[in-house]
């Protein structure tokens, strides 16, 4: 069975996802992280990468999902809605919401130093006045991304406490759907 975590960043989709891969021996994998080191590795960091970043991370989702194994999966906060996911991947695995509080999450990611995306002139050098903090922005996205995420998911995890009782509300799921 493929849990795959859905979200907004900072909702606690990797950090928990990974506790409780290691307490139940499932493998963990982050897709956005993944395709982040993939894409990066060999491209600038600018708005046309962080597209490909969700091209990567589709792709690296589904080579994920044809292996013949338990997993549990963070994707990246955008992929289910912007990556065109929404329908497929509740036919694909168990989709499990990670809600928090969005006025948490936003502090959290104004806390962070968060993804600066900037375009790139056809000389690669930086355009001034076209950053974008990723973290703020897709916090905010929450809204219209919400009812989506909602609709898709098998179950929801409230994760507005601390990240112990999270892991534990995560890992009492996935063992009563196995």
């Amino acid at each position: 069975m493929k849990y795959i975590l859905v979200g907004i960043p900072n909702a606690g989709k990797s950090t928990l996802g990974k506790r409780a891969a290691e307490i139940l021996k499932l493998p963990f994998y982050e897709t956005d992280a993944l395709a982040a080191e993939k894409v990066w590795r060999f491209d600038s960091f600018s708005l046309s990468s962080a597209r490909r970043v969700i091209e990567v991370q589709k792709e690296i989702l589904f080579e994920i999902v044809r292996k013949d194994e338990s997993a549990i999966i963070a994707t990246g906060a955008i992929l289910p809605v912007d990556g065109g996911l929404s329908d497929i991947l509740p036919e694909i695995g168990t989709v499990i919401h990670i809600e928090r509080n969005i006025e948490l999450a936003r502090a959290a990611a104004l806390n962070e130093k968060g993804i600066i995306l900037v375009q790139i002139d056809e000389n690669r050098k930086p355009i001034p006045g076209t950053e974008i903090n990723m973290s703020e922005r897709v916090v905010e996205k929450y809204a219209t991304d919400l009812p989506v995420l909602e609709k898709i998911a098998h179950f929801t995890v409230e994760n507005n406490g601390d990240i112990e009782s999270g892991v534990e509300k995560l890992v009492k799921l996935i063992t009563q759907t196995r």
